[in-house]
């Protein structure tokens, strides 16, 4: 009836003859047509499709109203600074710390990238959502680098990097990684094609985006060097050592790198104070590291071979498969595939050092593997194998369905397993609005400038987003107070853990110049010292902190 009434009276029966009949009598497409299409246009379904899926695991782990690490809050508080005050060369909302006086932005153009997110969203949505962005298009252009190159499977490595939880997990903090793995991959694609000016240019940029900038020039060195043996090697007979280096494109290369890195760090509005934070970021915090002398944060501990390798399973399992490729194709080895080793075992090196590197070490590994199996394999040997896999499914087709049903629903359902981990680890981050009130009350109640004393240093950041008004002991990084003063940092830690009981207020009044003590409701035994000292008066409390004022 329905269909009488759109077609104006048209019978049903002689309408869905007419149709049946065309149907039946349209030109099916042949097999042959369905490949040529795909393999024309193929690509472009499975970027679409690695869109969507990259997206909507992003848009998942976002949508939780907290963050995994308190730095968040910072990085969204400076985009808004950034776009009120410009750029800033004194921090004093940290007092006893190294960038006090000589502030460096380390993320500079990173906070830039957030801040139109922040002026459309407001600045903690607007991060997340920035986030969602920067983590999708790393995987994209990881993609397309793959597919640049010719590399087979590169919608599988890229659905593997999807779905290595420690990455996304990493990748995913409103943080600047994301941010930096974007540049390194770029510079390595623009190393592999001999662009200098590129490099140099991106060099530069990427010093005044992300602290760990050295990484490119390392990346840049690792192929030069690569090059050099291989042209050693080559040339053994013919040419000396010391002339393969004045005539190489690859030593060029580093140089370039090395070039733009240094011009990044001279032509910035924080130079020359800029070489000593570098200094204390990039050696005593990246490489030396305080672990074993200081509390530093978690991200900094090292990561346990046993839980790398579990955690990033199916990266293990092919690069098991790279190794053994190697070590029997040993003469057939490609400088990008050599240069991807060596950044692999860099990485390595760095993540059991500490677990923070993980979200570059996953990348890298993978990058890695995909070369190298796509060397060493070659396209007749993946004609073969295809070869043989429908001879082995013909012969023992229960066996072989078996297998493929329970790798169809078990990797799957593996992945979503690490996926629903992942978000209950969101889940159980920090709220948007922990400290709020207290927060808010100091704002309040207090005079600009006043300086709060807070029972830890990794408070700073949340304390710092919602009241900007007061300044603060220590943040960011422990090392950064460490560095200011040792015995400062001594006391400071004995206070906030609850040992020193015997003159508080002399120390905090006195040596660090608070007027407030803020006590976050955790720390019982600082909390029970600063009640029995009498030289504090409480002024706030709420179930997340109390306030203290210092008395004269």
């Amino acid at each position: 009836m329905l269909t009488s009434v759109l077609l104006g009276g048209v019978d049903n029966a002689l309408f869905l003859r007419v149709i049946r009949e065309k149907w039946y009598n349209a030109p099916m497409i042949s097999r042959q047509q369905a490949l040529v299409f795909f393999k024309k246009y193929g690509w472009v379904v499975a970027a679409c499709v690695l869109l969507v899926v990259a997206t909507t695991l992003c848009a998942i782990f976002q949508s939780v109203p907290s963050f995994p690490d308190p730095d968040s809050f910072y990085h969204a508080k400076m985009a808004q600074i950034i776009r009120s005050d410009g750029i800033i060369k004194t921090f004093p909302w940290l007092q006893v710390s190294v960038i006090r006086d000589h502030y460096i932005d380390q993320h500079f153009l990173y906070h830039v990238f957030l801040v139109p997110f922040e002026m459309a969203l407001g600045p903690l949505w607007g991060a997340k959502f920035a986030n969602v962005v920067l983590t999708s298009l790393l995987v994209m252009v990881f993609y397309f680098m793959l597919r640049r190159y010719h590399v087979r499977f590169a919608f599988v490595y890229s659905l593997i990097l999807l779905v290595t939880m420690p990455f996304m997990f990493r990748v995913n903090l409103v943080k600047a990684p994301a941010f930096s793995i974007l540049f390194l991959l770029i510079g390595l694609h623009v190393i592999f094609q001999y662009r200098y000016r590129a490099l140099f240019l991106l060099s530069f940029f990427y010093v005044w985006a992300y602290g760990g900038f050295i990484l490119i020039v390392i990346f840049a060195g690792i192929y030069a060097f690569v090059g050099i043996a291989y042209d050693w090697v080559r040339n053994l007979q013919h040419r000396t050592f010391f002339s393969i280096i004045g005539h190489s494109r690859d030593v060029k290369l580093f140089f370039a790198s090395l070039a733009g890195v240094i011009a990044g760090i001279i032509v910035n509005p924080y130079f020359p104070h800029n070489l000593s934070f570098y200094w204390n970021q990039l050696i005593k915090i990246g490489i030396i590291n305080y672990q074993k002398v200081i509390s530093v944060g978690n991200e900094w501990y090292p990561y346990k071979f046993v839980d790398l390798t579990a955690g990033t399973a199916l990266v293990t399992v092919l690069l098991v498969v790279a190794f053994v490729l190697m070590v029997v194709n040993r003469h057939r080895l490609s400088k990008k595939v050599l240069t991807l080793f060596g950044i692999f075992l860099l990485l390595l090196v760095f993540t059991l050092k500490s677990r923070r590197y993980v979200e570059y070490y996953v990348p890298f590994a993978i990058l890695f593997e995909a070369f190298a199996i796509h060397q060493l394999v070659g396209q007749y040997a993946w004609r073969a194998i295809g070869r043989n896999i429908v001879s082995w499914y013909s012969r023992y087709r229960v066996i072989a369905t078996i297998l493929i049903v329970y790798f169809a629903v078990m990797v799957p359902a593996l992945a979503a397993k690490d996926i629903r981990g992942t978000y209950r680890d969101y889940q159980g981050g920090i709220p948007l609005t922990r400290f709020q009130k207290a927060a808010t009350w100091l704002k309040e109640n207090t005079q600009k400038g006043e300086i709060v004393f807070h029972s830890s240093w990794d408070e700073f950041p949340i304390l710092f987003y919602f009241n900007s008004q007061n300044y603060y002991i220590a943040g960011l990084d422990p090392t950064f107070t460490y560095e200011y003063s040792h015995d400062l940092y001594r006391r400071m830690v004995d206070i906030t853990i609850g040992t020193q009981t015997e003159n508080l207020h002399d120390d905090i009044r006195g040596k660090f110049g608070a007027s407030y003590v803020f006590v976050e409701s955790n720390h019982r035994g600082m909390e029970q010292a600063i009640e029995n000292d009498g030289g504090f008066a409480e002024a706030y409390r709420d179930a997340e902190a109390t306030i203290y004022r210092v008395l004269d």
